[in-house]
């Protein structure tokens, strides 16, 4: 799990995290995006944080939306994954929504 930063200018960075499956729905995902999320807005005062997923992975949807971000973008073809290129939503969260 991490945060990529984006231009100062902009104050916003990208989050991303992959789990290994034996810790799947156990709400550490959850629970990690919420803080990196408070720690974005609260100690590096950013206004807007985004995140992307495959359109067919149900499990990141779910933590995106748990952890109160909003599916902004449907992007045709844009991720390489082992069987093919899939679409990818497009999440984001402002630090007026909830912080």
């Amino acid at each position: 799990m991490g945060i990529n930063l984006g231009k100062v200018k902009y104050k916003n960075a990208e989050v991303w995290f992959k789990f290994h499956k034996n810790h799947w729905n156990k709400g550490f995902a959850t629970e990690s995006l919420k803080e990196i999320l408070r720690f974005g807005f609260n100690e590096l005062n950013l206004h807007r944080i985004e995140a992307g997923c495959a359109v067919g992975n149900i499990g990141s949807i779910h933590v995106l939306e748990k952890a109160g971000m909003t599916r902004e973008a449907h992007t045709r073809k844009l991720l390489p994954l082992s069987s093919g290129w899939s679409d990818n939503f497009g999440y984001a969260i402002l630090a007026t929504d909830t912080y």
